[in-house]
């Protein structure tokens, strides 16, 4: 007898094709039978008319590996349909970890909003994380790549400066062995330092460790903005002289001049495809972006850590070429009034939450670049932001593609217990939002190329072998929603608001939504690539 019969839903199998009505059985963790009036019985059976089956989502770009020791259950993303993330993303992550260095980790994880367990880093590889993680009752899967930033820190501290020949043999041993213990890639973040300090031929080095193992590379590139096809050219070259696949993370163009410049980011990329490179994208559908306001610093303020950052920031012979680096970064942004101050590390400034930087610096009768360095000095540069910068026009040409797949660069949170701090609504509501706005009501994508964009498409980049498609013999992950009323609620001024039409969602067999609201099943896995 299968565990769960599902009757009667139209089943979008993940490989872009039409969907039919059919039913499914799951037996255990694993789709036992997919086809028309099955002649089969259930301990459970579940009327899915008039709503589609389709694979659990996967989120190819987060950073719940920052937030699931805080949310184990992350019913933020869950309750889109997310069933597995992908983590360690743009470089910033919690493994490895070097002798002496985890403190120096620990300061670089909070910069970029993290929760760590009581205990902070306890582990030193991948494994020792993977145990740690999955002892907290993960409601989702996550599927870990290996920091860059992380592994710098872990050689060479937060040091701006080439690598030396052992330090770069240390960084591609201890990659090596991330992967042998079945880590899915490496991400960078070439803006953010210590990734940033990185030539391209340390990342072409690792590349080949990558491309050895199958594994992919994944890149928040060097610059999104006025550098964004110079920045894309070296994704492609760690790929054309590493032999990594390559997947660009969030890709976009940022700042009002260089709006539409999102078609000649495609066309590159489509370029590189011809010319035999691995190369694809994701993207999250939203015309702003999120990240640390240390964002705003310029990377030779970071050399050293976050204690040395600070120092700089509070020195006065360095006041006004920060203040003037950092106000061109914010001009870049679109300024002040395009920067919404998000979490903050501390009660102290908690009221600035979800105020732009130009009300802030209105507050405090400063100039914004000048508010910028406060803030961050007060709250040892534990400060998030939300950036206005993107065009419509280049969301939607970059989501048309079907090369691009759906990530939301968001985090597993729950809206009862994280309201209180102002966060993107892309932890809330990528998903819905997508299959809502521009499968429903704009007709920019087919329900069933938005799908493969979520399930197919992502499982193929990461290298799954038995996740987003609905295949007999595959793992149950699978999610129903009503396609007439899914839509996302969240927005900038509530983000705390978990989308509509999600109804069931299956997690490794098990249910973890039922009619629309979490059973607090903790079903998840952290999934380890096998391979070389």
């Amino acid at each position: 007898m299968d565990t769960v019969l599902i009757r009667g839903a139209d089943v979008f199998d993940g490989s872009g094709g039409p969907p039919l009505r059919a039913d499914v059985a799951l037996s255990g963790d694993r789709i036992a039978a997919v086809g028309c009036d099955l002649p089969r019985t259930a301990e459970q059976t579940l009327d899915a008319g008039g709503l589609a089956l389709a694979p659990g989502f996967i989120d190819i770009h987060s950073h719940t590996d920052l937030s699931v020791f805080a949310r184990p259950l992350a019913e933020s993303k869950l309750r889109q349909g997310v069933t597995t993330e992908v983590v360690g993303n743009c470089g910033i992550g919690a493994f490895p970890v070097g002798p002496g260095r985890a403190g120096l980790l620990t300061e670089y994880l909070r910069m970029h909003g993290a929760h760590l367990p009581p205990e902070g880093v306890s582990w030193t590889d991948f494994s020792g994380y993977a145990e740690r993680v999955g002892r907290v009752g993960l409601g989702l899967n996550l599927a870990p790549l290996v920091p860059h930033g992380a592994l710098r820190i872990a050689v060479m501290g937060a040091e701006d400066r080439a690598p030396a020949a052992a330090d770069l043999a240390r960084m591609e041993a201890l990659l090596e062995t991330a992967l042998r213990q079945g880590a899915w890639g490496m991400s960078t973040g070439l803006i953010y330092p210590p990734g940033s300090y990185a030539a391209t031929e340390e990342i072409v080095a690792l590349g080949r460790v990558l491309a050895r193992h199958g594994a992919l590379y994944t890149s928040h590139i060097r610059g999104e903005g006025d550098t964004l096809l110079a920045a894309l050219a070296e994704a492609v070259r760690v790929g054309t002289e590493g032999g990594a696949r390559v997947q660009v993370s969030h890709l976009k163009a940022l700042g009002r001049r260089n709006w539409g410049r999102g078609r000649e980011a495609l066309a590159l990329l489509e370029a590189a495809r011809r010319g035999g490179v691995d190369v694809a994208a994701d993207q999250y559908p939203y015309e702003a972006t999120s990240t640390a306001l240390s964002a705003l610093v310029p990377a030779w303020a970071h050399a050293g850590g976050v204690g040395a950052l600070l120092e700089r920031l509070a020195a006065p012979e360095l006041r006004d070429r920060l203040s003037a680096e950092i106000a061109r970064a914010v001009d870049a942004r679109g300024g002040p009034d395009s920067v919404q101050i998000a979490h903050v590390g501390s009660p102290r400034n908690a009221g600035l939450s979800g105020r732009t930087l130009a009300q802030v610096a209105a507050l405090w009768h400063a100039p914004p670049e000048a508010a910028v360095i406060r803030l961050l000095l007060e709250e040892r540069a534990e400060v998030g932001a939300v950036y206005f910068s993107l065009s419509p026009e280049d969301v939607a040409a970059i989501m048309a593609s079907d090369q691009v797949a759906v990530g939301s660069d968001g985090q597993g949170l729950s809206a009862a217990e994280d309201r209180e701090q102002a966060t993107h609504p892309r932890s809330y509501g990528t998903f819905p939002r997508v299959l809502g706005r521009y499968v429903r009501e704009q007709h920019l994508l087919s329900l069933p190329l938005a799908l493969y964009k979520m399930t197919g498409l992502p499982a193929r980049r990461m290298g799954f072998t038995d996740r987003g498609l609905v295949h007999t013999g595959w793992i149950a992950d699978l999610v129903l929603f009503d396609p007439a009323a899914i839509r996302d609620r969240a927005d900038f001024q509530d983000p705390h608001q978990y989308g509509a039409g999600v109804e069931h969602v299956f997690l490794n067999g098990r249910a973890v939504v039922k009619d629309g609201q979490p059973t607090g099943e903790a079903s998840g896995r952290v999934l380890r690539r096998l391979g070389p």
